[in-house]
């Protein structure tokens, strides 16, 4: 009884085209019988876009294309040649499917080989979470597809380029005010010491060599003043006197070198 239904199906798509061949392209008759066909073949469509409902695409989006591959196999099958529009359309409409996951279903760009990995792993993730009862280990992952632990971490972090989100999203919701770019990232405060630094840097090639020193150990080595007299042979107060005018050194320096 179904292969009576599907013949009888088929014999009338076929006399549809049939039809819709006699009639000029501007006839709006000939628009009516092209949208029938497609209206007919739609589920089939849909069918085939469902196919892939597990891949991160959402399933309006497959559905659109699958149905623009049905309507392309429409406008370029030639009814003549004694091929059943279903075999026609199925290529194309899988092809159209492919693409877009080829070209468009990505956020960021991804070689064809980690997209695969991807694609491989995500399914074997689920198959192997049934057959284990519990979440499969990267090991397990490696082991069942013949790949490297590494390529597996890899296709998992090439899965999350499927989409990206806007910084201006809000983060709560649509009345907040807090926007996903706020949450990210901080102020760099050592960025702002970097002038500080190469200032101090080129000031300490104007030290002495025995300033340069007492200014090390103090400083580098953390000694106190009189550990410092201890080590080069003077007394604190004059450990305390070289500080100072290694300090005023310095500062002079870094002075005149911010200021240009």
């Amino acid at each position: 009884m179904t292969l009576t239904v599907q013949l009888d199906a088929s014999l009338a798509v076929d006399q549809l085209f049939v039809r819709m061949a006699k009639l000029d392209q501007a006839c709006p008759e000939r628009h009516q019988v092209r949208a029938e066909i497609i209206s007919r073949y739609a589920p089939f469509a849909r069918h085939e876009a469902a196919r892939y409902r597990n891949t991160g695409e959402p399933i309006e989006d497959l559905n659109q294309v699958a149905l623009l591959g049905l309507i392309l196999a429409v406008d370029r099958f030639d009814h003549a040649r004694g091929v059943p529009f279903k075999h026609f359309a199925l290529p194309t409409i899988i092809g159209e499917l492919k693409r877009h996951f080829r070209d468009k279903g990505w956020s960021m760009r991804v070689s064809r080989r980690l997209k695969e990995m991807s694609h491989e792993v995500r399914r074997a993730e689920a198959a192997l979470a049934q057959e284990l009862a519990r979440t499969p280990s990267t090991q397990d992952l490696a082991e069942a597809l013949d790949l490297t632990e590494e390529e597996v971490l890899s296709a998992r972090d090439a899965d999350g380029a499927h989409f990206v989100q806007s910084l201006n999203r809000p983060v709560f919701g649509p009345d907040d005010t807090t926007e996903l770019g706020d949450t990210l990232g901080f102020d760099d405060r050592s960025i702002e010491a970097v002038a500080d630094h190469d200032a101090l840097r080129r000031a300490l090639r104007a030290l002495s060599p025995r300033l340069a020193a007492v200014v090390a150990l103090r400083f580098l080595d953390e000694l106190t003043q009189s550990e410092i007299g201890d080590k080069i042979g003077c007394s604190q107060m004059q450990v305390s006197r070289l500080l100072d005018r290694a300090m005023t050194v310095l500062r002079g320096h870094m002075t005149a070198d911010l200021v240009h």
